[in-house]
């Protein structure tokens, strides 16, 4: 398809009406499509995002907006071929460019997973799940809150209102536009999206798919295809990201410091990623083996035009000449070509310029070592060969010294790597900080203790770390995703109030909130007839010592503080025969368990478990349930509920208390009654 690429702003498409710089395929030559040279004015899609996109994604709750996600993915993937198609003028082979197309998809199915399970209080980073109409995530986990001077305190997290503004380079298209996509669209926030050039044809071809699947809210996704200015647009509450070079970043971050209010920053610009291969490693070896292959593969997946590759390689000094002659005889059979004919191993850069500015870092790091595949007579002589395509063969260089600053500083964003000697660890976190974080490593090794020193060298400059045992594993895959949390498009802030302040604002019982007490036991009762603070006390029961000899017995943990009264008495602090934590936890739960079958359906986990003081024989134990988070569902008919459980005995001392998590049916049809748990007679408010 040839012509101009069209924008799609305020819910409609638009044909630039000039006739464009023209785009042609990186193989064959032909026009492929143009991109409008006329300057587009940004202001009206900021508008329609403020006016339209806010509220329509708002008016779904985060939940809704995971589903809706993950339905996205579906729909797309029924037109991965279409994508995969579309990424051939790229000079994409049809590998690379499926393994693209699934990294896009991958990210969306991430984005929308991660929110669920931070919905349900299973994420990471101490989510704890939202409140009940979906608009603030709460930060802390199941414990109690922290807090200054007594009064508690909560950090909770909500979508801005502003807009999220993407501008992205050529690398891996679809995995970057959908990926920063799907973070906001998760989020609740509006997405002004405005592609390379390189790429505007395959973006245009996702904004239109995604906005024709059903359920897409107006203003949620648009996009520029031509130039404009989003930046002088971006207000305090907006997100900027960027996915490109280090030099356009550098460009864009002086602009935005130029602000009196700037926007929040998302930067994902390229980063030197780096191997090594340990000193444990032989030529002939299975990490040797494995450390090259991999390292090849990284140089020519894409044409190298990858943030995954690792432009420095970091080798024992004296296996260098091995590592150099393997790597060598593995580039010498690689083929260029058209990467969609027979035999072809890896097709051009994505366009003339763009090979210009490779060489033109290589030239700089051919000055601090030799070339040992790929010399400017070679590269030339590529070059002379080829009517149209930007062909690189790749280039392998050896540095002289791990301190030399440009292998860790210039980056030839194409099939060009460059081996680096070293001869102890501490040569490699010495040469790393001579350049800027890193975006990612990988290590072979088969030596535990080697793989923990190299871990604690790389991880002050590096943001991921993968080791890769070479006696266990063949490896991962050479571009694994490394996805960026969805919830960081969420503003963050705390909360100081009272307890039962607190628990109101974000659907947590906290301890100092009010305890409901009703004739009906909270566990016989529906998930929709539960409410935060539902609660119940029960007991007293009376701790014997035959419980604690049956309990040793069924268990076989007759560990001596439980059953020799002679040296449980020489005990430090217990001075005498205690029960078991376990017996004492499962007597609470005996106490406050209806046996009768009701709407709990299980048991999910036991969390923040504590047994805070010892149970002697003849103590009387008391059982607190307290409603502390629901967590519906949706679409199953059940959720989770966390119950805070606090155990005390006859003196009002907590002995234990931890956090239970149940799985309990939502009432399947109207008429049915809770049942009064008539079994626990004992039961009775605070």
């Amino acid at each position: 398809m040839t012509g101009p690429v069209p924008h799609y702003l305020c819910g409609e498409w638009r044909i630039p009406a000039d006739a464009g710089s023209v785009r042609r395929h990186a193989v064959h030559g032909h026009e492929v499509y143009r991109v409008t040279t006329t300057a587009v004015d940004a202001a009206p899609a900021f508008a329609y995002a403020r006016a339209v996109g806010t509220p329509a994604l708002r008016r779904l709750d985060s939940a809704q907006r995971a589903r809706l996600t993950t339905r996205l993915a579906r729909h797309l993937a029924l037109h991965r071929e279409e994508f995969v198609r579309l990424l051939a003028h790229l000079g994409a082979s049809r590998a690379d460019a499926a393994h693209d197309v699934a990294g896009g998809l991958d990210a969306m199915r991430h984005c929308a997973a991660t929110v669920t399970r931070h919905l349900a209080g299973e994420g990471d980073a101490g989510w704890d799940g939202a409140t009940a109409d979906g608009r603030l995530f709460v930060h802390g986990g199941s414990g109690a809150p922290s807090g200054v001077n007594g009064v508690p305190l909560r950090a909770v997290a909500a979508a801005p209102p502003g807009v999220a503004v993407h501008i992205s380079g050529f690398a891996l298209p679809v995995t970057t536009l959908l990926d920063a996509f799907a973070r906001a669209f998760v989020a609740g926030v509006p997405v002004i999206v405005r592609p390379s050039r390189r790429t505007a044809q395959i973006a245009v071809h996702l904004v239109r798919r995604i906005a024709e699947c059903p359920g897409v809210p107006d203003g949620a996704l648009q996009i520029l295809s031509g130039p404009t200015d989003l930046i002088r647009h971006l207000g305090a509450h907006d997100l900027f990201g960027f996915t490109g070079t280090s030099a356009t970043a550098r460009h864009l971050r002086g602009r935005i410091a130029q602000f009196a209010a700037p926007p929040r920053q998302d930067f994902a610009a390229d980063a030197l990623g780096c191997a090594v291969l340990g000193a444990d490693a032989a030529p002939g070896s299975a990490a040797f083996d494995l450390f090259v292959s991999r390292f090849v593969a990284g140089m020519t997946a894409h044409a190298g035009q990858t943030p995954a590759a690792a432009r420095r390689a970091f080798v024992p000094a004296t296996l260098l000449d091995s590592v150099a002659d393997a790597t060598a005889a593995a580039l010498d059979g690689i083929r260029l070509g058209d990467p969609y004919a027979t035999g072809v191993d890896m097709g051009p850069l994505v366009d003339q310029a763009h090979r210009r500015r490779v060489l033109s870092s290589v030239a700089r790091l051919r000055g601090v070592g030799r070339t040992v595949r790929g010399t400017p007579g070679a590269v030339d002589a590529v070059a002379r060969d080829e009517r149209f395509g930007a062909y690189l063969p790749p280039i392998l260089l050896a540095a002289e010294h791990a301190e030399y600053q440009e292998p860790h500083q210039v980056e030839a964003f194409g099939p060009v790597g460059t081996l680096i000697p070293y001869r102890s660890s501490d040569d490699i976190a010495h040469a790393l900080a001579l350049g800027a974080r890193g975006s990612r490593a990988w290590v072979v090794t088969g030596e535990p203790a080697r793989a923990a020193d190299l871990v604690r060298q790389l991880a002050p400059t590096q943001r991921h770390i993968e080791v890769i045992d070479s006696s266990a594993a063949p490896g991962g895959p050479v571009d694994e995703p490394r996805y960026r949390p969805p919830l960081d498009h969420l503003t963050t802030t705390t909360i100081r109030t009272s307890a039962r302040h607190l628990a109101a604002a974000t659907d947590r019982w906290i301890p100092g909130a009010a305890h409901v007490h009703s004739f009906t036991h909270p566990l016989r009762r529906h998930l929709g007839d539960l409410r935060i603070g539902d609660t119940i006390t029960v007991g007293p029961r009376t701790v014997t010592r035959a419980d604690i000899a049956r309990f040793a017995e069924l268990t076989g943990d007759h560990y001596y503080l439980h059953t020799d009264d002679a040296a449980a008495a020489e005990h430090p602090f217990f001075r005498g025969i205690v029960a078991h934590g376990f017996l004492v936890l499962s007597l609470a739960t005996g106490l406050f368990v209806p046996p009768e079958p009701g709407p709990v359906l299980a048991n999910r986990g036991l969390e923040n478990l504590r047994f805070l003081a010892p149970v002697r024989p003849d103590d009387s134990l008391t059982a607190t349930l307290t409603a502390r988070r629901i967590t519906p569902r949706p679409g199953a008919g059940n959720g989770d509920v966390c119950w805070h459980v606090e155990v005390v005995n006859q003196d009002g001392r907590p002995v234990a208390e931890f956090d239970l998590i149940t799985l309990i049916a939502d009432r399947p049809a109207a008429g049915d009654k809770d049942v009064p748990h008539a079994r626990h007679h004992h039961s009775q408010p605070v």
